[in-house]
């Protein structure tokens, strides 16, 4: 049995034009779920995957690795997963490549047992980050939040522990976009106006108002995805997904 995969599609609609995203998400438990993605590896993956020495590493590349290659293959209809490369850039973000395509990229995260992925046209960047929600956490989390954002914790209606690990993955979310990760300051990426709507946490910018970020709760987990402000899209498809994969974990426990 393969890992449990959830995949879905979406439309993002901008002033003039429409443009396709996927998101991919698996839930990784057993060891043998790892061994069962190498075969999907492109060549040159394969190579810096053989150099790979600690376990914990070993695991994030291949699940984050698999997602991607799924999200890409639901957006552009490439069946055979290894043809689609996913090396590193400059800054360690992800850069896609695959036969006869040459504007489809990609964004990844994982934490714990979950993998998740983007795949969007080059046009209309997105990034996405996932956290566990964590009292231990809370500590080096508040080292991270401006005066402002500070002031905003109390107007989400949800624990502490939960909304600094929101801010965090907001942030953390728009960084992929940038393609900076933690190369910079986090308080650069200052959240200015937080709104929720639907069981969606809606997040604005003070020095990039050009993005928002939509933020979604699993059990003890936060979902995150940055996109262009001035565009639309059912961000319903994505909870409805989540809501598939917190559904599956509940019948298998």
């Amino acid at each position: 049995m393969f890992p449990q995969i959830f995949t879905k599609e979406f439309v993002i609609k901008s002033t003039d034009k429409e443009f396709r995203a996927s998101l991919c998400m698996g839930y990784f438990s057993l060891p043998v779920d790892f061994l069962k993605i190498v075969k999907f590896l492109h060549p040159k993956e394969f190579e810096y995957y053989f150099r790979l020495e600690f376990e914990r590493r070993v695991k994030s590349y291949l699940t984050g690795r698999y997602v991607a290659k799924r999200a890409i293959s639901f957006l552009t209809g490439e069946d055979s997963l290894d043809r689609i490369c996913i090396e590193q850039g400059i800054f360690h973000h992800p850069v896609a490549s695959l036969p006869n395509t040459t504007n489809v990229q990609v964004s990844i995260t994982h934490c714990d047992d979950f993998a998740a992925a983007i795949a969007f046209s080059e046009e209309l960047p997105m990034g996405i980050d996932m956290e566990r929600i964590s009292v231990d956490r809370n500590k080096v989390l508040e080292t991270q939040m401006t005066v402002k954002e500070s002031s905003l914790l109390s107007s989400l209606p949800y624990s502490y522990e939960t909304t600094l690990t929101l801010f965090w993955t907001v942030k953390e979310a728009l960084s992929k976009v940038l393609k900076t990760g933690l190369t910079t300051s986090f308080h650069i990426y200052e959240i200015s106006q937080v709104e929720v709507r639907d069981e969606v946490v809606f997040s604005l910018f003070d020095n990039f108002p050009q993005y928002r970020t939509a933020s979604y709760i699993l059990g003890d987990y936060v979902c995150s995805i940055t996109y262009p402000k001035k565009t639309e899209w059912s961000v319903a498809v994505v909870k409805d997904l989540l809501q598939e994969i917190e559904q599956s974990m509940t019948n298998r426990l």
